[in-house]
C-alpha cells in the first residue's frame, strides 16, 4: 500500500463517499475538514482512511495482501486503528488474525418532540474559544480533533453550564459536507439530568438548519448512549463489527 500525501486527498472523496457504514469520518479526512491518513492498494481497488481519533474504513475490494498490510497497522502501527466495517469477507480476515470483535450500532435521524430541560438550573451554549479549554472528559472535541483551532474552524458543539460549571457537552465528532456524527459527554455528578439529550437535540436543530443530517454511532455495550438516541429522534441503521488489536 501506499501512503497518500495530503495534496492529493480531494481525489478520494468519492471513495469515501463509498463507505458502506456511516462515512462522515473518511469523509472528514478526504474533505480536509479533519486530521486523517489515506493509504491506496497497489492495485488501487481499495483505500483506508485512518481518522485521527483511531476510527478506520476501507473502501472498494480490499485484497488479502492489503488487508495483511491494515492487520500490521492495526498491530503495529504507533496509533490506536480500530477499523470498523460490514464486509463479511473483512471481518473473517481480521477474526482470523486474533483480531478482538466488538459491534457498534450506527442511527440515523427521523426527529422527535422537544426535550425538557430544568432552564432555571442550567442553560446551554456554543462552545467557543474561551469555554473550550475548560472542557475535560473522553468523548470531548479533543478525542476527534486534533486542535481546537480546528474544531472551532470545521465544527460545532454546545455545553451545559450551571453557572460557570460545564456540566455536559455535545459536539461534531466528525464532519462532512452531508453529516454530522455527534458526540455527547455528561459529567458524572450531573447525569440524570437530561443535559445528554437536550444538548445532542440542539445539535440535531443546529445540523438540520445548515442543510446536513445529523449520525449517531455508539459501541453496542454503551446504553446509556443508545437510550440518548432514541430519545432525540434517532433510529437504528445498523449494526456493524469493530475489530480491535488482539492485544487490546
Amino acid at each position: 500500500m501506499r501512503k497518500a500525501d495530503l495534496k492529493q486527498y480531494a481525489e478520494y472523496i468519492s471513495r469515501a463517499r463509498a463507505v458502506t457504514t456511516d462515512n462522515a469520518y473518511p469523509l472528514s479526512i478526504a474533505l480536509g475538514l479533519q486530521t486523517g491518513d489515506i493509504y491506496e492498494s497497489d492495485d488501487g481497488k481499495a483505500v483506508l482512511f485512518w481518522h485521527y481519533c483511531g476510527f478506520a474504513y476501507i473502501s472498494g475490494d480490499p485484497s488479502d495482501a492489503f488487508l495483511d498490510e491494515v492487520y500490521d497497522l492495526l498491530e503495529t502501527g504507533t496509533r490506536r486503528l480500530i477499523l470498523i466495517t460490514n464486509d463479511d469477507r473483512v471481518i473473517r480476515f481480521m477474526s482470523n488474525y486474533g483480531c478482538k470483535i466488538d459491534h457498534r450500532i450506527e442511527y440515523s435521524y427521523e426527529g422527535a418532540d422537544p426535550v425538557t430541560l430544568d432552564t432555571d438550573r442550567f442553560r446551554i451554549v456554543p462552545i467557543d474559544e474561551y469555554n473550550i479549554t475548560k472542557i475535560q472528559g473522553r468523548i470531548v472535541p479533543s478525542f476527534s480533533w486534533e486542535s481546537d483551532e480546528q474544531f472551532l474552524k470545521n465544527g460545532v458543539g454546545f455545553v451545559a453550564m450551571e453557572d460557570d460549571n460545564i456540566c455536559a457537552v455535545a459536539f461534531s465528532s466528525a464532519v462532512s459536507d452531508e453529516e454530522v456524527d455527534i458526540g455527547v459527554e455528561t459529567y458524572e455528578e450531573y447525569r440524570r439530568n437530561g443535559l445528554a439529550a437536550a444538548l445532542a437535540q440542539k445539535m440535531c436543530e443546529e445540523i438540520t438548519a445548515d442543510g446536513r443530517r445529523p449520525v449517531w454511532s455508539h459501541a453496542e455495550t454503551n446504553i446509556g448512549s443508545g437510550s440518548t438516541a432514541l430519545k432525540c429522534g434517532f433510529k437504528k441503521e445498523r449494526r456493524v463489527v469493530t475489530c480491535l488489536s488482539g492485544r487490546s
